[in-house]
């Protein structure tokens, strides 16, 4: 799995977030994307996504030469609140055409990974918020994608959830993912394989 930006520029109104970006991201590791506000943080996980287009430039994301889609966590990612946690956790692996049977075992695993394993038959409903996201972690973890997208992932979290979801989200290496982490916490970072600094329209690494 790799994902490649190869000369890529993206101008929002009034300023260009980026300018003849080429960096190359490789499987399996987990990586913290950080900067400022308003760097472009999020928007290079949708340059990445191809949710944008660059204005110039090409974005590749890509397993054994074919497009990786990937599973996006968001920071306040909103699940079925009628189904249970368990439920949730195989949603995304269960579209995507994984054996059900495979998908369940995958989805308590996962939530036991993120300290959810007594909560798999609790309705969302009823999960805090901060539970919640960590079902939306164990939900990208179970459906196996090669590419794991998350954006600011642990900011509403306690530190022991905190923890939790980083250990989760280094577990997708696993598999062989790349897990590409927006964040603001330096700890965050710290627990990642590597960062990249977005300074200046271009991409620093760690």
């Amino acid at each position: 799995m790799r994902v490649e930006l190869v000369d890529v520029s993206y101008s929002v109104p009034g300023r260009a977030l980026f300018t003849a970006v080429t960096h190359t991201f490789a499987a399996p590791a987990t990586i913290a994307l950080m900067g400022p506000s308003g760097s472009g943080k999020s928007t290079l996980l949708g340059l990445i996504s191809r949710q944008l287009a660059p204005d110039q430039g090409t974005v590749r994301a890509e397993h054994d030469g074919s497009q990786v889609a990937p599973a996006w966590i968001f920071q306040s990612t909103p699940l079925l609140v009628h189904r249970t946690a368990l439920d949730n956790a195989m949603t995304a692996a269960l579209m995507t055409g994984h054996d059900p049977i495979v998908s369940r075992r995958r989805a308590a695993e996962a939530l036991e990974r993120v300290g959810l394993g007594g909560l798999a038959s609790t309705h969302a409903s009823r999960l805090s918020g901060g539970e919640r996201q960590r079902v939306a972690v164990a939900r990208a973890i179970t459906a196996r994608s090669r590419l794991v997208l998350a954006d600011e992932p642990t900011a509403s979290l306690d530190p022991v959830s905190r923890e939790r979801v980083v250990d989760a989200l280094r577990s997708a290496r696993e598999f062989g993912a790349l897990t590409l982490v927006a964040t603001h916490d330096a700890w965050v970072a710290d627990n990642c394989d590597a960062r990249v600094m977005i300074e200046d329209g271009t991409l620093v690494g760690y």
